[in-house]
């Protein structure tokens, strides 16, 4: 009898800790989140403040990727969409000792792929730990305006030798 008294003891005691355990992390959920909402409200009032106009809070966007054929739909959301002149920006809001870091391969993976989808003029790290704007650039995306320059300058070049030369030899 006392065998299945410990043993009683011992499974209710494990449940027990799996209902707190499970119980922690809905409490740790709902305060990182509530934390998130107050930052995000704070980071608009930052944005503001810096001369950016707020065209879209929390906006979502889809794209597919093909796995062996078969489309998988794959949804972002971005914190806010702001305007600041002629440039629109994605701005992410990141409330974190250490999210906000450019270090970390997930930040700049969630960046690349905010530029990829919503094609903003630029990015914004929104850091509400420093309460800091940062402006992300990739190199592999940066726009070379200068060899698009040469490339249109090379085609005039050679459309107006070719003009000179059919001009010239035009025979009459």
């Amino acid at each position: 009898m006392k065998d299945y008294i410990g043993l009683l003891l011992l499974v209710a005691g494990i449940f027990i800790g799996i209902w707190f355990y499970k119980f922690y992390q809905k409490v740790s959920l709902h305060r990182r989140r509530e934390k998130a909402r107050i930052c995000e409200k704070k980071a608009i009032d930052l944005l503001k403040k810096h001369g950016f106009d707020i065209l879209d809070v929390q906006k979502s966007a889809s794209y597919f990727i093909y796995v062996n054929g078969k489309p998988r739909e794959i949804k972002v959301r971005a914190d806010v969409i702001v305007k600041k002149g002629k440039k629109i920006y994605v701005a992410e809001v990141k409330s974190g000792k250490t999210s906000p870091s450019m270090n970390l391969p997930a930040t700049r993976r969630q960046l690349l792929e905010y530029y990829l989808v919503y094609r903003p003029s630029g990015l914004l790290l929104v850091d509400m730990e420093q309460e800091k704007i940062k402006t992300i650039e990739y190199s592999i995306l940066k726009k070379d305006y200068y060899s698009k320059l040469r490339y249109i300058l090379y085609a005039l070049g050679v459309f107006f030798i070719g003009f000179l030369v059919g001009f010239l030899t035009r025979g009459e």
